[in-house]
């Protein structure tokens, strides 16, 4: 019952926002039912059931479908419009059916009761939020950028990253420090050396990055030798994965996480990898060491992060002991991470010597 009163609740803010100006504050406030059913998503796992008479559920899919039919009409009726009111109006109905989608997707499971009825409802469920929250950004940027187009805005948004490149930078800093601490209560909360682990790999690469930033204000031997040092501490902090990963073939289980927990930690780390890709890809064309410096760091961050994600996922998917699959994991990105923290190193010596 909690699940259908939730998304009632999201269907009438939705409608809130609808009535809004558009602006900004129609985006701010739209985040809050797209969290809502992302943040829904994931009750449902600890409470898989919606408990309604059928009579009742066959109701709830009537009503959600006629509204969902409403906001098609509304949709379609707006699409030539090509004023701002209209514009923001259209994309706030499109956020606005994912929640009754959510419903009457939620309810139908239910009823039929499939395999891992439960995940499904929470997949789809996070899905339509998702798609929701993307919308509701959307129109935050929009709105912030002159209520250009969206494509516009996104370039107006690259131009000021480049040209607030260290402050960006900095911002990343932050990132490492918040998956630092976001590991370790995860590994508090799991009684979990692993996860303690990653959160130590991830504070090695925290004192890369912030070696550097200060690569900005250096000039040639000195930013050299910083280059150098940045290898130095993603190979050491590489070489400690693997060592902790080559424990792991004695006999030694890995974590066990509940299936939320695992579904909680593997999402979480699909985020950090498409943060550090997007990084990556934003350097991709500067030659100036201290780009070549942060690409080596997000690359080392990513290898890594495939084995978190194998780890959180077959911790719950596996019935058997995962430890050697997981080990294999750890030494073999493990490695690939210290050769890439290798080849910075060798790299620097070449450019010292002039090669």
């Amino acid at each position: 019952m909690a699940f259908i009163i939730e998304c009632a609740v999201y269907v009438a803010l939705f409608v809130g926002v609808m009535q809004l100006k558009p602006g900004k504050w129609q985006g701010i406030l739209a985040l809050l039912p797209s969290i809502g059913l992302i943040a829904s998503a994931v009750g449902f796992l600890l409470r898989p059931e919606i408990d309604v008479h059928i009579y009742v559920a066959y109701a709830l899919i009537g009503v959600s479908a006629a509204f969902v039919a409403w906001l098609v009409f509304k949709i379609i009726t707006l699409h030539k419009d090509k004023s701002i009111t209209a514009r923001f109006t259209r994309l706030i109905s499109v956020a606005a059916l994912s929640a009754p989608l959510a419903l009457i997707v939620g309810i139908i499971l239910t009823i039929t009761e499939p395999p891992d009825m439960a995940a499904l409802v929470c997949l789809s469920t996070a899905a339509f939020g998702g798609a929701a929250l993307i919308i509701a950004i959307n129109l935050i940027i929009v709105s912030l950028c002159g209520y250009q187009s969206t494509r516009d805005s996104l370039k107006m948004v690259n131009g000021l990253i480049k040209s607030k490149r260290l402050v960006f930078v900095r911002i990343f800093m932050a990132k490492d420090v918040f998956l630092v601490l976001s590991k370790m209560a995860i590994g508090i909360f799991t009684s979990s050396f692993f996860m303690f682990t990653n959160a130590l790999y991830s504070a090695g690469l925290g004192v890369a990055r912030y070696i550097a930033l200060k690569m900005h204000t250096q000039n040639g031997e000195k930013q050299i030798q910083s280059y150098f040092r940045v290898g130095g501490v993603i190979l050491l902090a590489s070489a400690c994965y693997v060592i902790y990963s080559i424990r792991l073939f004695s006999g030694s289980e890995t974590a066990s996480f509940h299936m939320t927990v695992g579904i909680a930690i593997a999402c979480y780390t699909f985020l950090e990898f498409g943060i550090n890709i997007r990084e990556a890809l934003r350097l991709r064309k500067s030659n100036a060491l201290e780009a070549k410096a942060l690409r080596a760091i997000s690359l080392s961050s990513t290898l890594l992060c495939f084995v978190l994600t194998q780890t959180a996922l077959m911790s719950f998917a596996n019935e058997g002991d995962s430890s050697f699959a997981n080990a294999l994991s750890g030494v073999f990105f493990g490695g690939a991470a210290a050769l890439i923290g290798v080849y910075v190193m060798v790299r620097s010596r070449l450019i010292m010597h002039g090669k």
